[in-house]
């Protein structure tokens, strides 16, 4: 029996299959490899040798014994082997020779196997690490025997578009957009087709429920990455807003995209939609700050409509055209503004905290809207508002739309809509004045991973994009547990055995304790700021540094620092003018600090990053510049410290490492350009020394010594940690990776 097991460990060894548990350290060497050769040819994945044809011989397709025959091997070539059964080998793909004087096989050497083993076996994949259900965005149709359904958009990796059977509350079909992780902007047209705006892809989908079938038409504009509000129109047209480019897009089929350019200069955020078929008028609300514009497509004349008082707003968040009236809904204040929609005139202020507006009631010539946890109704006629009775028990409407059930127990028109983002939903009758809100039976989506970083007790830590949920990866028994959901968080570090996350929206300051189940909420940074987009422990001060990023509308971020001990905190907004401060790391006294030029201002394409370094004693005083050798810096994406004092930073695809000894750079690119405003790359120093990083979605590693750089091919990676022991983890969507 005991040879039996040597003989097949043996085997297993020989094939790479089976490693043991110094495999580790056998792979050292092969951490800068992507290739494994083998006499001048590349020696694949799941490759085992290789034949020579000696003679010309037949090829065939093997379909349990009954052989198909394909072509013939000629005499001189060679190829690679996957497999072999008795007295055959597999060239892949199911094609076999056989195995006899026509051919010669031969086997790579252990030192190739055990390279091809660490070089294509590099990584594995610890899955989905949160779970949850986003309700994004939903609308109202029918199917094709009239039916009526709610289509509800769930943000996942990718995002779903559920279709529910209203009656019945069942999944009546569902969808995945490929390359969305969200989806803000659906609308149903007259001829019930669901369109849909992705993002971050930018692209425009097409729902059609007669075959059940999703289209993915295409991207809509070439810099947009959102598409954060739709308009169908009866000539089959439909519109779009889009940021990050501030762009309205008209779509047609047969005609395709047309870019209608941007609302208002200098706005890149187009964010809702509405039109008047009498005046062939678009409006458009834009931020950020606030305006409203009515864009008279027959003309091509644009105005601007948002009284002066309001225009402080962030955006003008949602727009509803119904029966000649405009309603136009504020972020952050919780109003809409109604306006005629021909005379352009503003009417009144009315207090709404739901999107937006129903489209109009046939019976009542009344819109529904919700407001202080309850359902108000707006009369088109007298300008009335009529709260209904009974409680949306703590939320608020996310859509609502006006449609007929097709039965008997909802005679008429009901009102149906999504209420937060948790799957709850609305269904009011006003003929019986029946109000009831339940759950709708959605799956749960793997949610992708915004933000990851090594926590308290050596756990991997997971924060989710846009869900908040938080969840603990454990190296040591390998299993994943959803600690907390505190909202998005844009960075997480640990101090004293807690983790604190910086939340947004808000620049929310949280502190967790792991033995605790729930996370304290600290304080808010306020001065204008939205993002805590980096944080930096020093363990010799007992200080917590912050790095911000404004609202929309504000311009410059901040640096902040916060003693967990005496609960103190300051706030120095502008420590670099009209700059953002995004990456922090701290090392020998210093908090070195880098800035975004991305931080709203008119004047940002004429500025530089900069690298600066503040004393940790003296957290209030002057912040000394440090001089790089690139070319008008745009962004210093993050900072690490190494244990020799050597600062390493990554700035527009750039790596660099700055002596503080010597005061000397040394730089060398990664990558050639670079998106993004504050969020793009991110650095570990291994345990080996070696300088690990994600940018532009890329995974890659730069030995310190030699400054050559690896970029593993095939990996996605988006953000990056490192245990105490010295594994290092990634992030690729909903998944956490990890170095074998």
């Amino acid at each position: 029996m005991k040879k039996g097991i040597i003989l097949v460990l043996t085997t297993l060894l020989l094939l790479g299959i089976y490693q043991p548990v110094s495999a580790a350290s056998a792979c050292d060497a092969y951490k800068e490899v992507t290739n494994i050769w083998w006499d001048g040819v590349e020696l694949k994945k799941g490759q085992i040798g290789r034949l020579n044809v000696v003679k010309d011989t037949p090829l065939f397709k093997l379909d349990g014994d009954k052989r198909t025959y394909s072509k013939t091997l000629k005499k001189g070539e060679f190829y690679r082997i996957y497999a072999f059964k008795p007295g055959m080998l597999s060239v892949g793909g199911g094609y076999y020779v056989d195995r006899d004087e026509k051919v010669t096989y031969e086997s790579p050497s252990k030192a190739k196997l055990q390279g091809a083993e660490c070089v294509y076996n590099r990584f594995e994949n610890l899955g989905s690490q949160i779970q949850n259900t986003i309700a994004i965005s939903g609308a109202t149709g029918y199917a094709p025997d009239g039916t009526a359904l709610m289509y509800v958009m769930l943000q996942g990796q990718p995002a779903s578009l559920v279709v529910i059977d209203i009656l019945q509350n069942k999944v009546w079909d569902q969808k995945t957009l490929p390359n969305a992780s969200s989806a803000w902007a659906m609308t149903v047209d007259d001829n019930q087709n669901v369109w849909i705006g992705g993002t971050p892809d930018g692209h425009l989908y097409q729902y059609k429920p007669n075959t059940k079938s999703l289209n993915n038409i295409g991207k809509a504009t070439s810099k947009g990455t959102s598409i954060h509000d739709l308009e169908s129109v009866k000539s089959g047209v439909v519109f779009g807003s889009t940021s990050t480019d501030g762009k309205v897009f008209r779509y047609e089929a047969g005609k395709g995209f047309t870019d209608l350019g941007q609302v208002l200069e200098e706005k890149t955020l187009a964010r809702s939609l509405a039109y008047n078929e009498q005046t062939n008028t678009l409006f458009a609300g834009v931020g950020a700050k606030a305006q409203l514009v009515a864009w008279n497509l027959t003309t091509n004349q644009k105005q601007s409509i948002l009284p002066k008082k309001y225009q402080g707003e962030t955006s003008v968040y949602d727009l509803d055209e119904e029966n000649g009236l405009l309603f136009a809904k504020l972020e952050p204040s919780k109003k809409i503004l109604v306006f005629d929609s021909q005379s352009l005139e503003f009417k009144k202020e009315i207090s709404a905290s739901s999107r937006g507006v129903s489209s109009v009631s046939p019976e009542e010539d009344v819109v529904y809207y919700s407001h202080g946890y309850a359902l108000q109704k707006y009369d088109l006629s007298t300008g009335v508002t009529t709260q209904i009775p009974g409680t949306l028990k703590g939320t608020e409407a996310v859509s609502l739309d006006i449609i007929d059930l097709n039965n008997k127990a909802y005679p008429g028109s009901s009102v149906v809509g999504l209420l937060g983002n948790s799957g709850t939903f609305l269904l009011y009758n006003p003929e019986t004045s029946s109000l009831q809100v339940n759950k709708l039976n959605l799956p749960a989506q793997s949610i992708p991973i915004y933000n990851v970083e090594k926590g308290p007790n050596g756990q991997i830590i997971s924060n989710g994009f846009v869900s908040g949920q938080v969840s603990a990866y454990d190296p040591l028994t390998k299993a994943t547990n959803q600690l907390v959901k505190v909202g998005q968080a844009e960075s997480m570090v640990t101090l004293n055995d807690k983790l604190y996350l910086g939340v947004y929206p808000g620049a929310n300051l949280y502190e967790f304790n792991p033995s605790n189940t729930a996370a304290n909420l600290l304080f808010a940074v306020g001065n204008g700021q939205d993002r805590i987009v980096a944080m930096a422990a020093d363990k010799a001060t007992n200080t917590l540094f912050m790095g911000t990023h404004p609202k929309n509308g504000e311009v410059g971020g901040a640096l902040g620092i916060y003693n967990p001990a005496t609960k103190s905190n300051t706030i120095r907004r502008n420590i670099v003018s009209n700059q953002s401060v995004v990456s922090l790391a701290t090392s020998n006294g210093y908090v070195y600090g880098g800035t975004s030029i991305f931080s709203n201002s008119k004047s940002e394409g004429t500025l530089t990053a900069v690298f600066f370094r503040l004393n940790t004693k003296s957290p209030n005083g002057k912040i000394e510049s440090i001089s790089l050798p690139l070319t008008k810096p745009r962004m210093i994406h993050s900072l690490v410290a190494a244990s020799n004092g050597v600062i390493w930073g990554l700035s527009d695809g750039n790596l660099f490492a700055y002596d503080p000894k010597t005061k000397s750079t040394k730089t060398i690119n990664i990558t050639p350009t670079t998106s993004g405003r504050f969020k793009n790359g991110n650095l570990v120093i291994g345990k080996d020394g070696m300088i690990y990083g994600t940018v532009e979605n890329k995974l890659f590693l730069v030995n310190p010594n030699t400054m050559k750089k690896t970029i593993y091919p095939g990996v996605t990676a988006t953000d990056i940690t490192m245990d105490d022991s010295g594994v290092v983890y990634f992030t690729e969507g909903a998944n956490l990776w990890r170095f074998r």
